[in-house]
């Protein structure tokens, strides 16, 4: 790729590559003394140096520290991922807890309505019983003092009766006793039968 140069032309090349190194070390020296501390002492430089060494340190224990918290919340935050894939399954385990217990709710709401009903029916049937009772209990109060003023009345008649008895058994006498005298001879005492 390169062609090699002729003989003066390589000496060309190197004069200018070693001037090129000459004036970059030069820059360098004439740079480094620019930055020497020329009015510093060395115990400024000294004191300078474990100041920075102090903060160095405190940097690195810093630096440990919160390496040490970062663990720890990496940690906590491990263990707090833990612990709410916990609650999210237990949310689930609830949730569906929840529906299966809206679910028994519904059936037990359907279930009281229908026993609410029957009950209603059941009371208005106790109330049309208790309506027809009271009106058998005034058909019976109605019966029994039909029956006692029937048997009041059979009870007359059968005073009547009796009388009527005593009345026929009277006359029949009576009559015996005319056919006796009419028999006998014996004359009629009319006023003595209507005594």
């Amino acid at each position: 790729m390169f062609a090699i140069p002729a003989f003066p032309d390589f000496l060309l090349v190197a004069a200018g590559i070693g001037g090129f190194g000459l004036g970059a070390l030069l820059v360098r020296l004439i740079g480094s003394a620019g930055h020497r501390p020329l009015a510093r002492s060395a115990d400024d430089v000294h004191h300078r140096g474990r100041a920075l060494e102090a903060d160095q340190r405190v940097a690195q224990r810093n630096a440990e520290q919160w390496r040490i918290e970062r663990e720890q919340l990496v940690a906590d935050l491990a263990s707090s991922s833990a612990e709410l894939e916990k609650l999210r399954e237990a949310a689930g385990q609830y949730d569906e807890t929840i529906r299966k217990q809206k679910g028994d709710l519904q059936h037990e709401c359907r279930k009281t309505a229908r026993l609410r009903q029957e009950l209603a029916d059941r009371a208005e049937e106790m109330v049309r019983t208790h309506v027809q009772l009271r009106d058998v209990q005034n058909e019976l109060g109605v019966t029994q003092v039909g029956s006692d003023v029937v048997m009041d009345q059979i009870n007359r008649l059968e005073r009547e009766r009796d009388d009527l008895n005593a009345m026929v058994a009277n006359l029949r006498r009576e009559v015996e006793l005319r056919k006796q005298r009419e028999t006998a001879g014996l004359p009629d005492n009319d006023m003595l039968l209507d005594c």
